[in-house]
């Protein structure tokens, strides 16, 4: 499966790019797909933009414009956001309530920045232009004298102006010259297409999650379980943490991934992917393998000295395909993921301390079971129980891996 995201640059007067406007994209056509609600659509680039690109690597040191619509700022999708990296774009076609209004001076006060999309002269909701910080104006739906006028105005309330849609030198130089401070538009530039491999997601998963997210007392540990299984779904956690929390914290398992976000950005989080994914695609094949992995290492784990170290061998079998499903060195794809040390130098190939447990996963693997034996002493477990526990791990896996391509196949 390939996604795509496209990114728009916003210069300053001096023409240097200090943001990107990401714009959603469903294939190599570069433009909007006006059959997708709004919603759906900033859906679609956040997920890609977060979980699958990363940030970091679309929009470097710069600050991402996202559009948001009220649907999405009232279940609080933007808190999600870190508030350093991303602008909340508010689409023109919001009708402001009181509830609105409130939210967006909440966001506001937590540190966010707003900005107001395709302004024109005669706009009726004032309060929500109040409200946001940055202004950007509309140069193609607004005649010369109504944005001499509207600029006036909002210059006297102190916002931010960004000229949009300009095409022209023209048009650029005479916004520079009535005072605006940053500019967009095909005369810069033309949205940059970026194209990347993802995951196919289980929607078998994600309903599991959700069923277990409206209990009353959500159980993480049943959570945690349902993730485990999934390669995508522990790929896209992890991300969403790096991204979300920005912390420097080294994540030892899924339950510890979930603890740092909180259940409440989980769940936040968890409506926002299901909107891409639901009726998309089977699970890779490969993904049989992260199952067994997962599944082999546990068994390992709990039979030997390395019982306290269970989750993180877990989630070492989980993410060791993730180079092979995505196509890419390994390394990069773990580059921004908050892993521990452990886990994250076994799957460069490092030695580590989980080395000799990943290895005879691997060995009894590719049937070199000599080689297997050596390190399954080395850790102290029973090789006569290899082959039974490694038959049950393909049955799982082959088991899981029909139910999660059933469920896709019928939705």
């Amino acid at each position: 499966m390939e996604i795509y995201v496209a990114r728009q640059p916003i210069f300053d007067s001096d023409n240097n790019v200090v943001a990107y406007e990401l714009l959603y994209r469903n294939g190599l056509e570069n433009s909007f797909d006006r059959s997708v609600a709004g919603n759906v659509a900033t859906s679609i680039v956040l997920t890609n933009s977060f979980l699958t690109f990363g940030i970091e690597k679309l929009v470097e040191d710069k600050l991402a414009f996202v559009n948001f619509d009220k649907h999405l700022i009232l279940s609080g999708v933007a808190e999600l956001l870190n508030k350093d990296q991303v602008v909340i774009e508010l689409l023109e076609t919001i009708v402001p309530n009181e509830q609105f209004i409130q939210k967006i001076k909440s966001l506001k006060e937590q540190g966010y920045t707003c900005a107001a999309d395709d302004y024109v002269d005669g706009y009726k909701y004032e309060r929500l232009i109040e409200a946001c910080d940055i202004v950007k104006v509309d140069f193609i739906h607004n005649t010369y004298d109504g944005i001499a006028k509207l600029t006036w105005d909002l210059r006297k309330k102190g916002k931010v102006l960004l000229a949009e849609k300009i095409e022209t030198k023209e048009e650029f130089e005479w916004a520079k010259s009535i005072g605006y401070q940053y500019f967009q538009g095909y005369y810069f530039a033309r949205p940059l297409m970026e194209k990347r491999k993802t995951f196919h997601d289980s929607v078998l998963q994600y309903i599991k999650l959700m069923n277990e997210m409206i209990e009353d007392e959500p159980d993480i540990l049943k959570i945690t379980r349902i993730i485990e299984v999934d390669v995508s779904l522990t790929y896209k956690l992890l991300k969403l943490v790096n991204s979300s929390l920005g912390i420097p914290n080294e994540i030892s398992s899924t339950q510890h991934a979930i603890s740092m976000l909180g259940l409440k950005s989980f769940s936040r989080w968890l409506s926002l992917a299901m909107v891409q994914n639901i009726g998309e695609g089977s699970v890779s094949e490969l993904s049989k393998y992260a199952l067994m992995r997962s599944f082999m290492l546990d068994k390992i784990a709990t039979s030997t000295r390395f019982a306290f170290f269970r989750d993180e061998l877990v989630l070492l079998g989980t993410l060791s395909v993730i180079d092979a499903i995505l196509e890419m060195d390994m390394e990069t794809i773990i580059d921004p993921l908050p892993l521990s040390d452990g886990v994250r130098d076994t799957l460069l190939g490092k030695m580590t301390m989980f080395s000799d447990c990943y290895n005879l996963v691997l060995f009894y693997e590719r049937g070199e079971f000599d080689d297997a034996e050596t390190y399954a002493k080395s850790i102290g477990y029973s090789y006569n129980d290899l082959a039974e526990h490694y038959v049950a791990a393909v049955e799982y896996a082959d088991q899981m891996y029909e139910e999660l391509n059933k469920e896709n196949t019928k939705l």
